[in-house]
């Protein structure tokens, strides 16, 4: 039991280190593997956006430029109602 603990722990020698070693050497054989990484010399290709892209990329930000309006409406309004409460409490106590 001792034996198979230390083999499954991963160490170069073991049934993990092994196992990586096959799949770095099948990795190499399949040529229809996509690349997964990129060199550094290489960019990579981006593909062209469609009009319809477009036109919702253009969407998105009137709709982001559209909800900035109503956070600093919203803003404005919490605190035109908390003066408006604090006045209201004044009053409340002045009249007591």
């Amino acid at each position: 039991m001792q034996r198979k603990d230390k083999e499954l722990k991963g160490s170069s020698n073991g049934i993990i280190g092994e196992y990586h070693k096959w799949l770095k050497a099948r990795m190499r054989e399949i040529s229809w593997l996509p690349k997964l990484k990129i060199s550094s010399g290489e960019e990579a290709e981006v593909p062209e956006e469609s009009e319809e892209v477009l036109a919702l990329k253009a969407e998105l930000e009137r709709t982001r430029v559209v909800k900035e309006k109503f956070k600093t409406i919203a803003i404005r309004v919490r605190k035109e109602c908390d003066e408006l409460r604090d006045i209201n409490m004044a009053t409340a106590e002045a009249l007591e």
